[in-house]
């Protein structure tokens, strides 16, 4: 019986300081990405840090929610999250941009067939490989430019010799 009390001593002590370790980091979130951003040290993470740091001013802006210019620990969460949304939609924007040039060229009955490979990156797309002569440089070009989202064009393919 003396072993017993023992153990439920322990377990209930156990028990105890598990729930007060687990309130105390719930009360106070840590954040290490915000730490990161806050790289003055004041407690607050101005638009100069954000942008530092890869965050885009649209984030910035959603997640200030008193407009003081500069975020605290909740609005950076908020801006984080919506800067993290705004890369992947870019991400899916390139992709599908990446899909409509190689299906366009595809059905072009003047560069079909050709080993032309395309890439995109942040609305430019990058046209590389090989054709058979300088018109389906310039055509394999025009349908690129022609693809909605596309912001420039890098023409890198030559003419197979």
């Amino acid at each position: 019986m003396k072993s017993f009390n023992h153990r439920l001593l322990a377990l209930t002590l156990a028990s105890m300081v598990g729930t007060v370790a687990m309130a105390s980091s719930l009360a106070a979130p840590t954040l290490p990405g915000f730490k990161r951003y806050d790289s003055n040290g004041d407690g607050f993470v101005s638009q100069e840090e954000f942008k530092a740091q890869g965050g885009q001013e649209q984030a910035f802006r959603a997640g200030d929610a008193n407009h003081d210019d500069r975020l605290d620990r909740d609005e950076f969460v908020k801006a984080s999250a919506t800067n993290d949304r705004i890369k992947a939609g870019k991400y899916v924007d390139d992709a599908w941009i990446t899909a409509k040039v190689k299906a366009l060229l595809l059905k072009d009955e003047g560069v079909k067939g050709l080993d032309v490979n395309v890439e995109t990156h942040q609305g430019t797309v990058q046209l590389s490989g090989w054709v058979n002569n300088p018109v389906q440089i310039a055509q394999a070009e025009k349908i690129a430019r022609g693809v909605d989202g596309v912001t420039g064009v890098k023409n890198d393919l030559m003419v197979a010799h």
